[in-house]
This record gives structure tokens, sequence and C-alpha cells, in this order.
């Protein structure tokens, strides 16, 4: 008898884990890889509670105090959290501990759903800033600092910006500019640095958010470093920021029950890479340049390079733009996990994205080159460049209070829905960038947009279906 025969999600994983693949995806820990087994073997026995010597979360006083103080060292934080409901939880404490119901701020418009979220929470006002487009590459670029300046002297009571950087595809913000743009003005900086945990391991990389002057920021462990699943941190960078409101803050929003063994990992990712991080960073950076200028050959397929328009972008962060071509990052995707046992982190129209962590191997990026190399030499050139933007809109979004969002129940036919106000956030996973927010006015470039998403087969949140499977939108 099948000892897991009533257990679908252990099955699924059993399945998973047995075909072997190639794992180009977070949590950066590789299935395990990232730890030497001695944690390894003991971290299931790691799973402990508030016991003596082991402190508590809520009110740490010994060893989580141990560890979050060497955290903010580590990083340059005037004061730093484990956060074990991932970067989520610390975006929602930041908002809720930084602002007051209300309060106006300037947001970069691809940003993650989680942002949106927390401004719905607690009442927030965005004043969005566009990104800028790189139509050579199809991807969205960071706005400019004359953007941001732009915003703010239009909005000159807004008491902050909110900064997505690095974004899925790596390209980084400059920060320092408009650190010092906000703070001429008394105005904080808060970043969503949730793809950049590994940046103070290595001066190879791209500058942290806390070096350029962000008063707080949060980044997610799991997604790069050896450390599980919903394993993030905060840093408070300066005295501008309040430190009891963001510990009350945290408190609230975080469970009773902690995950020790979330903790422990993230102990153990951040003495492996203060310990080894420039060597290991060094050595697989060092590769990976090797393997970009084996790519760089390619005829239909392109790697992204590291710097777009003179932004850095991270090295770890492999990009293939399929826009040249005749399939899509759809298709590429698919065609990598079934034929090389690849399996990336996400993909989209045009493109298909790896996460590198200190977990990989050389043969693991053997494995991805010679797959790439191969399949542009089965497919063809496109007819034409195929272009595909993110129709974002001009940046007036009134997001609705939370009672009416929580409460806005009609619904209406996708199609049908031009010139109506969204009351829902629609957004493709990955990588999380919300087409509509509650409060948007819904166009027909939103329309076609998320019809050809969902053709090409893209997972949509925030639509239903109706009885015969057509998309419906909830609206205002």
């Amino acid at each position: 008898m099948n000892e897991y025969a009533k257990t679908p999600l252990i099955k699924a994983l059993e399945r998973f884990i047995s075909d072997k693949r190639t794992i180009m995806h977070m949590p950066g820990h590789k299935q395990g890889k990232g730890f030497d087994a001695g944690f390894r073997d003991k971290i299931i026995m790691y799973d402990l509670t508030e016991l003596p010597g082991l402190d508590n979360f809520h009110r740490p006083e010994g060893v989580i105090r141990e560890c979050t103080a060497a955290l903010a060292e580590t990083f340059g934080a005037v004061k730093s959290w484990f956060l074990v409901n991932g970067s989520t939880s610390g975006i929602h404490a930041a908002f809720l501990s930084c602002f007051r119901r209300g309060d106006k701020v300037l947001v970069n418009r691809n940003c993650h759903i989680s942002v949106i979220n927390a401004m719905i929470l607690f009442g927030i006002r965005p004043v969005f800033v566009m990104p800028e487009y790189s139509g050579e590459y199809n991807l969205a670029l960071p706005p400019g600092i004359h953007s941001w300046e732009l915003a703010l002297n239009e909005n000159p009571d807004a008491k902050g910006a909110f900064v997505t950087t690095p974004d899925y595809c790596g390209i980084c913000q400059p920060l320092r500019e408009l650190a010092d743009l906000l703070h001429g003005r008394g105005k904080i900086l808060l970043v969503d640095e949730a793809h950049g945990a590994h940046f103070t391991f290595s001066s190879r990389f791209p500058e942290t958010a806390l070096e350029q002057g962000a008063d707080l920021c949060v980044q997610s462990f799991h997604k790069t470093l050896p450390a599980l699943t919903q394993a993030a941190v905060l840093h408070i960078g300066s005295s501008r920021i309040n430190p009891e409101r963001v510990n009350r803050a945290i408190s609230m929003l975080t469970t009773t029950s902690p995950s020790y063994i979330i903790m422990a990992s993230m102990d153990y990712a951040r003495d492996l890479g203060s310990r080894n991080g420039e060597a290991v960073y060094g050595r697989l950076i060092g590769f990976l340049d090797e393997m970009k200028e084996k790519l760089s050959l390619m005829k239909k397929l392109r790697i992204i390079p590291d710097t777009i328009n003179n932004l850095k972008r991270d090295p770890t962060r492999i990009v293939i733009d399929t826009s040249l071509s005749d399939i899509t990052g759809y298709e590429l995707y698919n065609l990598l996990y079934s034929e090389y046992g690849i399996a990336a982190e996400m993909c989209d129209t045009s493109h298909v994205v790896f996460i590198v962590t200190m977990a990989d191997t050389d043969e693991d990026l053997n494995i991805i080159t010679r797959a790439l190399l191969e399949t542009d030499e089965k497919i063809n050139k496109a007819d034409e460049k195929v272009s595909f933007s993110l129709p974002f809109c001009s940046g007036k979004c009134s997001i609705p209070e939370l009672d009416d969002f929580l409460d806005s129940s009609e619904e209406i036919l996708l199609t049908d829905a031009g010139g109506c106000t969204s009351a829902e956030v629609v957004t493709p996973y990955p990588p999380g960038i919300p087409v509509l927010c509650p409060g948007e006015t819904i166009t027909s470039e939103h329309i076609y947009y998320l019809v050809k998403l969902i053709d090409l087969g893209a997972d949509v949140h925030g639509l239903a279906d109706d009885e015969n499977g057509r998309k419906k939108i909830r609206i205002i």
C-alpha cells in the first residue's frame, strides 16, 4: 500500500523532486544544496518553540537578539529584525509604522502586489511614478530622477517614497540621488529590496539600498540566499525611522508561533555570506561571465546585458529575451522544462528569468548554457521583433477604502470593462506586478494585454470565470 496515497501534496512534491531537475528558481538554497550536511540533517529537529534558552521572537532578550544584532552589523543597519512571514509582512510593517492613514506616498508603479495591499490596508494614498521602457529589450526600467522630482514637486505634501529595487530582472534603481532629494525636503525613503539580499556579501554587486541612503529596507533572504521560504529581514538605516513603531508593527503582523527553522536558516545564511561571500560570489560571477560570453553568440535568443541604459543589473540574474525569435517566453520556459529538465524562476511574453545563487554549481550552469545554445539552433527568427509592453496608467489612482474594497461585489466581463474602475488587484504571477490596481480606470489596452496573457497561458490573479469560462473582473 502506498503510504502517501491520501496525501496529494506530498505525492506532487515527491514527483517533482524525483525528476531531479536543474533548479533555477527560489528558494536560494536550491533544494538543500546551499546548506551543509550538518545543518540539513538537523533542520527538522530545530522546529521548536519559545523554550528555555531559545528566547522569544516578540520580546527578544537572548539568542534572537544576538542574531539580529549580528544581522544589523553585517548589513550596516541601525537595527534589524527577522521576518518569518516573508517580505510581504515587512512591507506591510513599513507602511504601518512609517506612515499614517491618509498620507500620500510616491511609489514606482511597477511595484509588488504586497505594496498595493499595504496601501489598501492602511489607507495610504499612492502617487505612482511611471517606469521608463526599453523598447530594445521589452523591459520596464526604473523611473529617472527627474520623474521622481517632478512627482515630488507636484505633491509637496507626500511623506516620502517607497521604491522597489532590484526588480525581478535584476535591474537596479539608482537611489543615492533620490535619497538626497527626499532627505533635503524632510521626506523618507523606504525600499523593497526583496531580490537584493545578497548584494551586501560581495563588492561585485551593485550598492545596497542602505549604502545609498535608504531609511528602511526589506529583503527576502529566501529568494537568493541559502534560507527557507518566508525568510526575510527588515533593516532601519537612519534615525528618521522610529524603531519602537517598527517593532510594534512587526509584532502586530507576525504570527505568535514564529518558525525557529526559518530563523535558524537566516542565521545560517548571514554567517555563511559574511565568512565566504566574497570568495564564493567572486568565483560564481567569474563563471557567469564565461557563460554570458558563450550565450552572446546566440542568433535568435538574446541574453540581457548586465547594464541597460547605464542602469546596473544583478549579474547573477540571468534573463533571456525571445523577442527576436519565433517563440514566446512561455514557450521557451516550457521547452526547457520538458526537454532539458530545467525549472526556471519565471517567464513572460518575451523573457525567461533564471535565479542563480551560491548553491548552484558549474555543472548546473553548463546544463543551462548547452540547453540555450541548442534551442537557439533549433528555433527560427521572428518575421518581426515582438513588442508587448505592460500598459501602465498615467499615475492617477484612487485606492478605495478597505471596506469598499472588501465589499465590492459587482462583476462584469473583462471584455466589457473598458472605462470602468477596477475594484481588484489584477496580477500575473510571477512577477506579481499588478496590471490593474483598485481605483484605476480599465482601458482597452489593459483588456487587450490581459486577454493576450491568458491566451498565452499566463497565470493571472484577480479575475474570475463565469459559467462559460469567460473572464470577469470586479468593478467599483
